[in-house]
């Protein structure tokens, strides 16, 4: 089966200061802002549209993950195939009014997709701001109860293909039609929720003006830098205003193989194997691997 979607949109975050949340995307990251719609503030780190959708609400979380269909007739198929999953259909208007075509449904751990036709690229490429001026929103890892089940829904669902797994299902790194390692993964929790978002960055070159940054506004690094396993990207996190946290990576890898089977790989215990977390040996902290963003509390109706 080949993947219906060809790439991570945009994600769309509530949270109880927008201007705060905005500023460290702004200040941190490099993306600007590019405009309102809905009462939502819109962020590009690029060309796109879009890439980030920040809400106020009275509860910070996760409220949908847009994923960009690789034809309008994908969507459709989308549709019908989630239908054939059991999967609920919510919504088949599209989010953004540049969005021409969509379907939104959600996951039996509650997880709320958005998949669409592409994202217009209608922003100037160039721009002037702070921040070290990410390439790109690059890929959403989630948490859920059972990552296992989580992987066939996205599978049956928008054909996303399962790249890389623990041993124990505990995490599921799946690919999209772009071919990169993970557009989408899922980690072992208590229930549905969303562990890290990620930006991609040119070079390793911009991890130290990352880290300067932050120490400038009086803040350290959650993890990192340090080269994943899964993957094998450059990566380093640092924790956002409303309790999300950024993911910062380069050098991501590209699979061009549809048929090349999972991987699948020991995590040893609480994720001690540092082949697979972290090549250069720094385990994750406590911080990291309990970390949880909940879902917001869905705004959409069934179709």
């Amino acid at each position: 089966m080949k993947p219906l979607v060809q790439r991570l949109s945009y994600v769309a975050l509530d949270t109880t200061d927008p201007a705060a949340l905005v500023r460290d995307t702004v200040n941190i990251v490099g993306a600007r802002v590019v405009g309102e719609e809905g009462g939502a503030i819109l962020l590009s780190s690029n060309e796109r549209h879009a890439e980030l959708v920040i809400r106020k609400s009275a509860v910070s979380g996760l409220s949908a993950c847009g994923l960009e269909a690789v034809s309008a007739d994908a969507v459709d198929e989308v549709k019908a195939r989630c239908k054939s999953a059991g999967l609920q259909v919510l919504s088949q208007t599209p989010s953004l009014a540049c969005i021409e075509k969509a379907v939104t449904f959600a996951t039996s751990e509650g997880h709320v997709y958005e998949v669409h036709t592409p994202m217009p690229h209608d922003r100037p490429r160039r721009f002037q701001g702070p921040g070290v001026h990410a390439k790109c929103l690059d890929h959403v890892n989630f948490t859920a109860s059972n990552p296992e089940l989580w992987a066939q829904e996205m599978n049956a669902s928008c054909g996303f293909i399962l790249s890389q797994r623990t041993s124990g299902h505990e995490i599921s790194w799946m690919r999209a039609a772009d071919g990169r390692h993970h557009t989408i993964a899922a980690v072992k929790c208590h229930s549905g929720g969303v562990h890290h978002i990620s930006w991609e960055f040119n070079a390793f070159e911009d991890f130290k003006k990352l880290g300067d940054a932050l120490t400038v506004d009086g803040r350290r690094l959650v993890w990192g830098p340090g080269r994943h396993g899964a993957g094998d990207n450059l990566f380093l996190y640092f924790r956002t205003a409303g309790d999300f946290f950024y993911e910062c990576i380069a050098e991501m890898e590209v699979i061009y193989d549809d048929d090349m089977p999972a991987r699948i790989v020991d995590p040893g215990e609480n994720l001690s194997n540092w082949r697979v977390v972290n090549q250069w040996g720094a385990l994750p902290p406590i911080e990291w691997i309990d970390h949880y963003s909940p879902l917001a509390a869905p705004t959409k109706k069934a179709a």
